[in-house]
């Protein structure tokens, strides 16, 4: 299996209901399987002892955002099979019930994530099926990023 990063960024809406996804990534044309097995995600805008609530979801639809071309680890290895996407404009859709991870985390920390052995996060091999990380926040409006490594 190939191995492939990608990362994004988002501003933070200041509203707890506006969802900000910051990356997305989804199969596309050629179903297949991701399997996720490190993220990492944290603020970039002006530190401040205020919290952001960090979610990683299942997607079954991707919004609208900016293209962001995953990098090979490997560089002999072919270009990534799924679309990426930051800075969302409108929203991925979410799996009801798909709530993979939830973090609360200070702005001023940095959160990695790294699956125990089998316990990697895979999506189904259908068009369009992936993840999508996302933040909120009841009041502050800042920068955040997100990015995952993960095999097809």
């Amino acid at each position: 299996m190939a191995r492939y990063s990608a990362s994004g960024s988002q501003t933070l809406q200041s509203s707890g209901s506006g969802d900000a996804t910051a990356l997305s990534f989804a199969a596309q044309s050629t179903a297949h399987r991701n399997v996720i097995y490190e993220m990492w995600f944290g603020n970039t805008g002006s530190p401040a002892d205020q919290v952001t609530v960090y979610t990683i979801g299942r997607i079954t639809a991707d919004g609208t955002g900016s293209a962001v071309t995953p990098s090979p680890l490997d560089a002999a290895d072919r270009a990534s099979q799924c679309t990426c996407l930051e800075n969302h404009t409108a929203e991925p859709t979410y799996t009801s019930g798909g709530e993979l991870l939830e973090m609360p985390l200070n702005h001023r920390a940095t959160f990695r994530w790294v699956a125990a052995p089998g316990g990697e996060f895979v999506t189904p091999a259908t068009d369009n099926n992936g993840i999508g990380m996302k933040a909120i926040h009841a009041s502050a409006t800042t920068d955040f990023r997100m990015g995952a490594m993960w095999e097809e």
